[in-house]
């Protein structure tokens, strides 16, 4: 099934698929989903696949293109031939209105204004100045741009790798609470096997009759929408309910549960689906069963 948005069990589901701590089954569903077509489960593992890649830092000094030299260059040069033309033009209409002068003596003559260029020079030079501090400019704004982008995504990257230390730390906060348990002496095991409705679900019930708590934990397939997983302990003339399990997006469980007081003539567990509040009364088939003895 597709999903259509992210959410809490998603980036759950595949925080753990890429910190490998999936079982191979789950790993391997967790593939099939992806291939086909849940872009978000995707992007999702994306993200968390490269929240422990090392991140650098780096913007590359660009310099202004090589042709805005050249465009300039000709600009001068064609300012240049058009201001001596200018020049021309207006001393020809001035020659011939003006009255025939003798010559003078050649010391009496002043010396001819030859145009001088260098005005424009200058304006082409502070035009030239002017378009490298405008690329400079633009190109430390795109750096800047760059950084914040960077910026961004570490710290997307930063909250994705908390949330993977998060999960790896209740994974180990669960096996440690598993260790705990099975260590004392009147702690009972209950193997719980998968029925014909779910032959992949199994799981264990660990009994504490000291602090009068159970522990389930164990995989089952993925419950549907609105429906939730909960434990009965089984008598011989009733079913007793004993508490909702809690499931991760894989079908994963680990729930602890306080025992019932009328636990002397159980003789076996179950597991059910129900509405998300639960149910007094099982609702059949049975998903998963196990037989509570003694001693295993």
């Amino acid at each position: 099934m597709k999903h259509e948005r992210s959410t809490e069990e998603i980036r759950e589901a595949a925080a753990l698929y890429a910190l490998g701590s999936l079982t191979q089954h789950e790993a391997r569903s967790f593939e099939i989903h992806i291939q086909e077509g849940c872009s978000v489960c995707a992007d999702e593992f994306r993200r968390f696949a490269r929240a422990a890649a090392v991140m650098g830092f780096a913007a590359e000094e660009k310099e202004a293109p090589d042709y805005i030299v050249e465009l300039l260059a000709a600009r001068i040069e064609r300012e240049a031939l058009d201001s001596e033309k200018s020049q021309n033009v207006d001393r020809g209409p001035a020659r011939e209105q003006t009255p025939f002068v003798p010559p003078r003596p050649f010391l009496a003559q002043k010396p001819q204004q030859r145009p001088s260029f260098f005005p424009w020079i200058l304006s082409a030079f502070l035009a030239l100045i002017a378009v490298m501090i405008f690329f400079a400019w633009k190109s430390s704004q795109q750096t800047n741009t760059e950084l914040k982008s960077q910026v961004s995504s570490a710290q997307s990257d930063a909250e994705n790798l908390r949330i993977l230390l998060d999960v790896q730390k209740e994974r180990l906060g669960s096996l440690d609470q598993i260790i705990s348990i099975t260590g004392k002496p009147a702690t009972r095991i209950v193997k719980l096997a998968g029925q014909a409705t779910d032959a992949s679900g199994s799981g264990a019930i660990l009994l504490d009759p000291k602090k009068n708590q159970c522990v389930v934990f164990g995989y089952f397939a993925r419950p549907p929408e609105g429906k939730v997983y909960q434990l009965w302990f089984v008598t011989a003339t009733s079913k007793i309910p004993a508490g909702i399990l809690k499931t991760d997006p894989t079908g994963r469980t680990f729930t602890s549960l306080p025992m019932p007081q009328a636990m002397a003539n159980v003789s076996g567990a179950a597991v059910t689906l129900e509405p998300d509040n639960g149910s007094q009364i099982p609702t059949m088939p049975f998903y998963a069963i196990g037989r509570i003895t003694n001693s295993d």
